[in-house]
């Protein structure tokens, strides 16, 4: 049976990262959850060395398309990203960035 009007599923594709999925992958996103949660949900192992607290940056992530489609950056995250050595432009906490639907979005693990 074929349902008309019916919106296609948008993913979280994830970057091949030599230790945690080597040869990348995509993941159905899930509006109001972050990436960290869907992630570890659907069987990837990213870090998230504080529960998903924004109080360290183990699970630090570049949004290299479909930042639009996140929730914003907070002050907390903004604090925790500047400890990283990274351009914050495409720095986001994985734990911090919830999806709000609209489309894919395609992440880089930071190293």
């Amino acid at each position: 049976m074929f349902f008309f009007g019916k919106k296609p599923a948008h993913n979280i594709i994830v970057l091949p990262h030599p230790g945690i999925c080597p040869a990348g992958e995509a993941v159905p996103a899930i509006v109001g959850k972050s990436i960290a949660e869907t992630l570890v949900d659907k069987g990837v192992e990213i870090n998230h060395s504080c529960q998903f607290q924004c109080s360290c940056t183990t699970c630090h992530i570049h949004v290299m398309e479909g930042q639009d489609y996140l929730s914003r950056k907070h002050a907390e995250e903004e604090r925790m990203l500047a400890t990283t050595q990274t351009d914050q432009r495409w720095s986001r906490l994985a734990c911090q960035s919830i999806y709000g639907g609209g489309g894919d979005v395609v992440i880089e693990i930071a190293e």
